[in-house]
């Protein structure tokens, strides 16, 4: 993104001001802004006072920052401000499946076509991760509030900040266990190794919570 957007989100969240808030992290605060060319994009707002958001900052230029797929968000720009560190994304209108099936948007129908068309897509965003990339991508955090749904209800697997990098030599990395609760696969959290079956597992997960619209969360 040119240089001077900087300044236009700046001034058009009025220094990020309350009401452009559209989300909250364990790490950030995620902004709505309007451009001047009327382009809506996400501004992710990671805290410096957050012991792990320098790394998770890291970790989506990384990771998101180097790949282009369909099914998952793109990363157009970044800033190291007084602000924060600060990403820059498409915003999607239909907000996260989770949102969709618990949340502000509940109310939108979602009939079983658009149901297939989303999960498809998150499933296409993972595979690409997986086999196509080199090295290979670990999400480590797939749940339905990281998968995004645009206009047309495409999904978009986003928030890369605790994804992993695996060679194409090695069959899984030994790491901390990070992730969300309820969607995080017994094996990872019992042994601290992940692999690609750690985000099918919680893709799994993904599955039922969509099929039940029952929030798995509360449930654990």
């Amino acid at each position: 993104m040119a240089i001077h957007t900087y300044d236009d989100i700046m001034r058009i969240t009025e220094n990020f001001s309350e009401k452009f808030i559209i989300g909250y992290g364990a790490s950030c605060t995620v902004y709505k802004c309007v451009l001047k060319n009327s382009r809506s994009i996400v501004v992710k707002r990671l805290y410096t006072t957050h012991p792990h958001s320098l790394c998770e900052f890291e970790t989506e230029l990384e990771t998101i920052g180097s790949i282009r797929h369909r099914n998952l968000v793109s990363l157009h720009g970044y800033s190291l401000s007084p602000h924060g560190n600060l990403l820059f994304y498409d915003y999607m209108e239909n907000g996260s499946l989770w949102d969709l099936l618990h949340g502000s948007s509940k109310n939108v129908k979602l009939d079983w076509e658009t149901r297939l068309r989303i999960v498809v897509g998150a499933a296409q965003g993972l595979a690409y991760l997986h086999h196509d990339c080199n090295p290979r991508i670990i999400h480590r955090d797939v749940k339905s509030s990281n998968i995004l749904v645009d206009e047309n209800f495409e999904a978009h697997l986003s928030d890369f900040g605790v994804a992993k990098c695996i060679p194409t030599a090695k069959t899984h990395a030994s790491t901390l266990v990070l992730g969300t609760i309820g969607y995080i696969d017994p094996e990872y959290a019992r042994t601290s190794r992940v692999t690609e079956k750690s985000d099918v597992y919680s893709f799994g997960i993904v599955l039922l919570e969509l099929l039940t619209e029952r929030n798995l969360l509360i449930m654990t």
